[in-house]
């Protein structure tokens, strides 16, 4: 049978195999001559590597913790030339803006020298360094010579943490110390937990990566477990080996509670340092030759404060103006500064007048200013700051359900002093404000728990910021003596006793 041939269908056939053949072997030509490039690319960027830093430095690990000893081997250096080590970390701040509002938490680079030492002949340095105290997280390692960089490395900083002491009696303090705590977002929040109840919050922003935190020993006699997590958002992540933060450690301890008597001393702890010094105050201002001062800085509700003042009008009335703050963030009313007249006094003829007058009562934190008026004219000005203070804990006893009514006054009134957070036997119960309230607080409680004391302690913490992440507010900040921002405040350290009924 004869076949007919479709030569176009042929041809069409031909031209196809044509086309892919030429942009085949065109695609592997471009291949190839990507592949080229690309090497010429990658000599020249290790050429130029190699020029910016032509020296290179070998770390014995590239990781550890404060303390820890690492070996170096450096090559390729200026032979016979002093040769320098330095360690790159950060410092810490807390954000301010104006008097009341929270911002949040900055870093910037700090370079600190870790080591000196001078090559040999051969361009070439061999010794150690020990890990400084300070912040954990990653950190840059340069090798200069002559300010010039030779060759850097890295090396990651995990913390470390400590508790002591390990028994007592209910109420023994408890102190927690770390170093190497991180900057970076999630290496920087951590928690505590005691028996698996959430306590607090650990900071350690303006301390340089080192943290004290303190609690009191809760009850029943026996071993009491305390966990130290770490959680961006604010809360323990308790999955932390599944986590992208799993090289963190998550350390426990173990506390015995002696069957001895409990401190049941109840108190106000002492005025604590704010963080970088407290947030900065207007300053005074007075006329010239006035001077006012007082015989204090700070006192309780009802203390007695003797002012001194010189240097004006004589045989005048002067008003002492109170200046504080009135109404709430949660409503559209808003808040803003009220003046009252504490007293008005009258100079001698030497323009000079010693008065003494009760602390007022009215909103802790950041101090008050105190004008000094006559005829519409201020003439100077002073400071004066009101510390919280505890005026009843009733009833002090009772069986488990009895109802418990603290008042504190002295609560402040910015974004970072205007809470306390109150804990039950190391269990986060929640907060208290006393903006709304003009700095006086009422507390109502339900006494529970076996008979025994109980301790219930209020420390202070952050209300809100502008910084959402990591969580740190509306939570016991147990690290506040050294690293709570803008004002210096107390914890407040109370108890019940519950009994049989």
């Amino acid at each position: 049978m004869n076949k007919t041939i479709n030569w176009h269908s042929l041809l069409v056939s031909i031209a196809i195999v044509l086309i892919f053949v030429i942009t085949g072997f065109s695609g592997v030509s471009k291949a190839q001559e990507s592949t080229e490039d690309a090497n010429q690319n990658q000599s020249v960027q290790l050429k130029n590597i190699k020029d910016i830093f032509p020296g290179k430095i070998t770390l014995s690990t590239a990781k550890g913790v404060v303390g820890t000893q690492v070996h170096f081997t450096i090559t390729g250096l200026e032979p016979d030339t002093q040769t320098d080590l330095d360690w790159k970390t950060v410092e810490g701040k807390y954000d301010l803006k104006g008097l009341y509002e929270f911002i949040g938490a900055s870093f910037k680079d700090k370079v600190i020298p870790l080591r000196t030492g001078k090559s040999d002949a051969n361009g070439e340095l061999e010794g150690d360094f020990t890990i400084p105290s300070g912040f954990g997280g990653n950190h840059t390692i340069y090798v200069k010579q002559a300010n010039k960089l030779m060759t850097q490395a890295n090396i990651h900083v995990n913390p470390t943490f400590n508790m002591s002491p390990s028994s007592g009696p209910i109420g023994t303090e408890i102190t927690i110390t770390a170093d190497g705590i991180g900057y970076d977002d999630l290496e920087r929040n951590w928690q505590l937990t005691y028996d698996n109840k959430l306590t607090g919050l650990l900071t350690a922003i303006t301390t340089d990566g080192k943290a004290v935190a303190k609690i009191r020993a809760a009850g029943p006699v026996g071993k009491h477990t305390l966990t130290i997590w770490h959680g961006y958002l604010g809360i323990p992540y308790i999955n932390h080996e599944q986590a992208p933060t799993s090289y963190l450690p998550v350390p426990s301890f173990s506390f015995d509670v002696t069957n001895e008597k409990a401190d049941m001393n109840q108190r106000v702890e002492p005025i604590p340092s704010a963080a970088d010094g407290g947030v900065v105050m207007p300053e005074l201002k007075n006329e010239l030759g006035v001077s006012v001062s007082l015989d204090k800085d700070a006192g309780v509700v009802g203390d007695t404060v003797t002012m001194k003042a010189s240097g004006l009008p004589k045989n005048q009335k002067i008003n002492l103006i109170w200046n504080t703050m009135r109404g709430s963030r949660i409503t559209q009313a808003g808040f803003g500064e009220e003046k009252s007249t504490l007293l008005t006094v009258k100079t001698d003829d030497q323009g000079s007048f010693i008065e003494s007058f009760p602390v007022p009562d009215d909103l802790g934190g950041i101090p008050h200013r105190i004008d000094l008026e006559a005829n519409g004219k201020i003439y100077g000005q002073t400071y004066l700051s009101i510390i919280p203070s505890i005026v009843k804990v009733s009833p002090s006893s009772g069986p488990a359900g009895t109802p418990i009514q603290i008042e504190i006054k002295g609560v402040g009134w910015t974004e970072y002093d205007n809470t306390y957070n109150i804990t039950y036997d190391n269990g986060y119960v929640g907060y208290v404000c006393g903006f709304n309230s003009a700095g006086t607080v009422i507390v109502n409680l339900i006494a529970s728990g076996e008979p025994g004391y109980h301790i219930i302690d209020f420390y202070p913490g952050i209300y809100r910021g502008r910084q959402q992440k990591p969580d740190i507010y509306l939570a016991p900040q147990l690290t506040y003596e050294n690293d709570h921002p803008g004002s210096a405040i107390p914890a407040i350290r109370l108890g019940f006793e519950v009994v049989n009924p």
